[in-house]
């Protein structure tokens, strides 16, 4: 998650420590569902390394795709059906 540039305003974060989250917030440009980063991280399960863990393997993940490391999903499948 990355900072915002501005705060959010009061009345949010009020309804946000009172309820916790998510909320739905209309913006110009669509809906939007924010929650305390605590609430966020419980929901999502992970712990603080967890969470390093999993962008790292996301990281590698989309440089595998970058790198043209991929399979078609149905090679993919006929190879494990073979084993």
């Amino acid at each position: 998650m990355s900072a915002p540039t501005q705060p959010i305003a009061p009345e949010t974060e009020a309804i946000l420590q009172q309820v916790g989250g998510p909320i739905s917030i209309s913006g110009q440009s669509g809906e939007y569902v924010v929650m305390r980063a605590d609430i966020y991280t419980a929901m999502l399960g992970l712990s603080d390394n967890d969470e390093a863990e999993t962008l790292a393997s996301v990281r590698r993940g989309l440089a595998d795709l970058d790198a043209g490391k991929t399979s078609d999903l149905d090679e993919a499948f006929d190879e494990l059906d073979s084993q």
